[in-house]
C-alpha cells in the first residue's frame, strides 16, 4: 500500500467518525435514548415521546459504522507497517535494517495492563466500541512496558481532547485483540472518556 492509499483510509476513518458523533448526538436529543435505552415503557407499549422509527435507524446505521470503522482500522494498521517497511528498505538493503526495524513494528507490546471496569451511555467511550471486562493493550503512546500509574492515561486523555486516540484492546474471555479509536470529549456526563479503567494487579 502506497502512502496515497493510506490517506485516503484514514479519510474514511475521518469520515465514519464524524458521522458517528453526529448520530450520537441525535440520540442524545432523542430524550437521551442512546444506543441501549428502552423503546417501550412501563406497559411494554411503545414509547410516544421520541421518534421510535428514527432511533432504529441511527442504531442501526451505528452498529454498520463501527463494523466499518473496525475493518478500516484494520486495514490503516497494516498499511502504516507496510509503508515502514517499505521506507526501511528504500533506505538500506542491509540485513539489519530489513531484520530488527520491522520487527519492532511488527511485535508491538500487546500484554494488557488496564481492565474497563465501567462503561456509560452514549459516552465516547460507548461510541468507540469499548465494553466492561475489556483489557486495553495499548492505548495511544502508553503500554505495560511504559506504564506507571493512572494518571499517565489521565494526562494523556486530557491532551488529547476532541482528538482521536487509538487503543488495542482485547475482548473480555478472549484473546481476541481489536483496534479502536477513542476520541476524548465533553459530553453529557463526566470526564471526557465515560469510563472507569483500573490497572491490573
Amino acid at each position: 500500500m502506497n502512502r496515497e492509499g493510506l490517506l485516503e483510509l484514514m479519510n474514511q476513518k475521518d469520515d465514519i467518525e464524524k458521522e458517528l458523533n453526529e448520530l450520537a448526538n441525535e440520540l442524545k436529543l432523542q430524550n437521551n435514548v442512546g444506543m441501549t435505552g428502552e423503546l417501550v415503557d412501563r406497559e411494554g407499549y411503545p414509547r410516544n415521546d421520541i421518534d421510535l422509527v428514527r432511533v432504529r435507524q441511527i442504531r442501526q446505521r451505528v452498529i454498520c459504522l463501527q463494523n466499518d470503522h473496525k475493518t478500516l482500522m484494520k486495514q490503516i494498521e497494516a498499511g502504516l507497517i507496510e509503508v515502514h517497511e517499505n521506507n526501511v528498505n528504500n533506505l538500506s538493503n542491509t540485513t539489519e535494517s530489513i531484520t530488527t526495524t520491522p520487527s519492532n513494528t511488527n511485535l508491538p507490546n500487546k500484554e494488557p495492563f488496564l481492565r474497563v471496569d465501567i462503561v456509560s451511555g452514549q459516552s465516547p467511550a460507548e461510541i468507540a466500541g469499548l465494553h466492561v471486562g475489556d483489557l486495553i493493550c495499548r492505548i495511544g503512546t502508553i503500554r505495560k512496558d511504559n506504564f506507571r500509574t493512572i494518571q499517565d492515561v489521565a494526562s494523556l486523555v486530557n491532551n488529547s481532547e476532541n482528538r482521536s486516540i487509538t487503543l488495542l484492546v482485547q475482548r473480555a474471555n478472549t484473546k481476541e485483540q481489536q483496534t479502536l479509536t477513542l476520541t476524548p470529549k465533553k459530553w453529557s456526563g463526566n470526564g471526557l472518556l465515560g469510563c472507569k479503567l483500573t490497572p491490573l494487579s
